[in-house]
């Protein structure tokens, strides 16, 4: 049995990257071999399989032409997961940084390819389709959830993208390193109770022995200029951190907002593919429905023709 089971997942693989156009015809022909051979519930499983996606498709096609590129995107993947883990304990910021760096960087070159696998069978890659090639691509190297389409090296769907500390790595990655030890650090800082900046303290010239009273009026209209001076410098500094922190806070909350809003996003768009897998589906059962209606009404025609000859 462990043969057979190899044996249809080699099928299968070959299946899902063969032409897109002659699908239905060759998932058809696979499920009614595995029939004959005795292999029902392998055959029901074959039958029920939804004709995958033209961006799922491409990325099959990329398993099977692009293969060293694919294991490299994988590979990376797999050390960009391990370096966020050590990142998340505040160790690990850089090699996180280059391992996401290199998974990007791959994603734009077999984006590029996939769109060149659609271009040669005659398809259009809208950017709707382009987009959903790199999505699928980053699923597969940075989602937990796709291990299973990792190791088998095809889709049967396109995949759903991966969480958003995933995304927020990915973040990292174009921008400099920041130790996340150290901004734990420095959000405790902000929220213990502010400590008002003590006053600038102004260093006074020694007075000078034998100083005139006009000497002195001048020395002290000088210090008075000085500490007038000290305090506009202090007050705007005190200002230009108000600013940067109401920058700071509205910059959180949009990050907040924008956050939810793609999560939403994402539930929306995982409910539309679902329901698009199932209306395919139900399109190729009633397609089959068709066929086996079309077969009975040909052996209907082939019976009354032979009772016809035997008149």
């Amino acid at each position: 049995m462990a043969a057979k089971k190899n044996d249809l997942d080699a099928d299968l693989a070959r299946l899902y990257r063969g032409p897109l156009e002659g699908f239905t015809a060759a998932r058809n022909d696979l499920a009614k071999q595995l029939r004959k051979e005795g292999r029902s519930t392998e055959s029901d499983r074959v039958k029920s399989l939804a004709k995958p996606t033209p961006s799922a498709w491409a990325v099959n096609v990329l398993f099977d032409r692009d293969r060293e590129k694919m294991d490299d995107l994988l590979a990376a993947g797999k050390k960009a997961r391990a370096a966020q883990q050590q990142a998340v304990s505040g160790r690990g910021a850089e090699a996180l940084r280059e391992g996401l760096g290199a998974v990007r960087r791959l994603i734009d070159e077999l984006r590029r390819l996939g769109v060149g696998i659609l271009a040669e069978a005659g398809r259009a890659a809208s950017r709707a389709i382009m987009e959903r090639i790199g999505t699928d691509l980053q699923a597969l190297a940075l989602s937990p959830a796709a291990a299973e389409e990792a190791s088998r090296r095809w889709l049967d769907r396109d995949l759903d993208p991966p969480g958003f500390e995933v995304l927020a790595g990915l973040q990292l990655a174009g921008a400099p390193v920041v130790d996340i030890a150290a901004r734990r650090a420095e959000r405790e800082a902000k929220r213990a109770p502010e400590k008002k900046a003590p006053p600038p303290k102004v260093v006074h010239p020694p007075k000078p022995k034998g100083e005139t009273e006009r000497e002195r009026k001048e020395r002290e209209r000088r210090e008075a200029a000085e500490r007038a001076r000290q305090e506009r410098q202090a007050e705007r500094i005190r200002r230009l951190v108000e600013v940067a922190e109401a920058k700071l806070e509205r910059a959180r909350n949009e990050a907040g907002t924008l956050r939810e809003a793609a999560e939403e996003a994402e539930k929306a768009a995982s409910e539309a593919r679902r329901r698009a897998e199932a209306a395919e589906i139900a399109a190729d059962r009633a397609r089959e429905k068709a066929d086996r209606a079309a077969e009975r009404v040909e052996a209907a025609e082939e019976e009354v023709r032979a009772a016809r000859e035997g008149e």
